[in-house]
């Protein structure tokens, strides 16, 4: 899916004129998940840099159908609050498009990249990794930060964006080492886990805490059965990616 296949305007007025969608997955599993995505947007809405801001979903309330009938805006921009590019991004944002141009919406419309691909994503993982280790009373130069991403056998895309993180973070050298782990293909969260000897903070690469984010990544960790390692969370609920948004919207508008 290639980034703001359509760049509506320079002029940086037009951001008032623009409606942002954050285009999500979403969850039946943990309506959690949808809330959180929601509460982004509702601090888009609250910092009035755009006309509005509003989150739609392929699974749960909202759907992309759906949300088209309350965007009033000149310009529309879709930001795939989705950690990769692959299938879930490109089918949502088509959805909107299509249910856009079916209403004669909007004039322009942009598609970004996911948030999950902009290299902010590295300072949110760190900081909630750092954060777990001083809550757990563990030092972050002695640990392990284990980054876990959804992975897929069929879809290298979600993989590729992880090792890219790991290879970030790594060469910052803010922890002892960093591992890269995933839920569906090798790497395994539960083999990286087994190997480690020592503290260490495992971040979920989940733009959402849906049910992999939540409960597939807590299981593998209490299998686990060591003190030392703890849960650091996805950094999809983090506040900062409301920034991430923001950012990926801004630069859809060349502004």
């Amino acid at each position: 899916m290639p980034p703001a296949r359509l760049a509506p305007t320079s002029n940086p007025d037009a951001a008032r004129n623009t409606w942002v969608v954050l285009a999500a997955h979403g969850s039946t599993r943990r309506p959690a998940a949808n809330d959180a995505v929601c509460a982004h947007a509702a601090r888009l809405r609250d910092e009035g840099v755009f006309r509005s801001a509003s989150a739609a979903f392929l699974i749960g309330d909202t759907r992309p159908d759906e949300i088209v009938e309350d965007i009033d805006a000149e310009n529309v921009v879709i930001v795939p609050f989705m950690m990769s590019d692959g299938y879930l991004a490109s089918e949502i944002s088509s959805r909107i498009e299509s249910a856009l141009a079916a209403k004669g919406a909007a004039s322009r419309i942009a598609v970004t990249d996911p948030v999950g691909t902009h290299a902010g994503i590295t300072d949110i993982a760190a900081r909630l990794g750092a954060q777990a280790l001083s809550g757990a009373g563990l030092e972050k130069d002695a640990a392990t930060l284990v980054l876990v991403a959804h992975g897929s056998s069929g879809r290298p895309e979600s993989k590729a964006r992880a090792e890219a993180h790991a290879k970030t973070l790594t060469a910052r050298g803010d922890f002892r080492n960093v591992r890269l782990a995933t839920l569906e293909e090798e790497p395994f969260l539960m083999d990286v886990l087994a190997e480690i000897d020592g503290p260490a903070a495992v971040v979920g690469l989940f733009a959402a805490p849906g049910g992999h984010a939540v409960d597939d990544v807590r299981q593998a960790i209490a299998d686990r059965a060591a003190a030392e390692i703890v849960d650091a969370g996805p950094v999809g609920t983090d506040p900062a990616m409301t920034a991430i948004a923001r950012m990926r919207a801004l630069g859809a508008l060349n502004i």
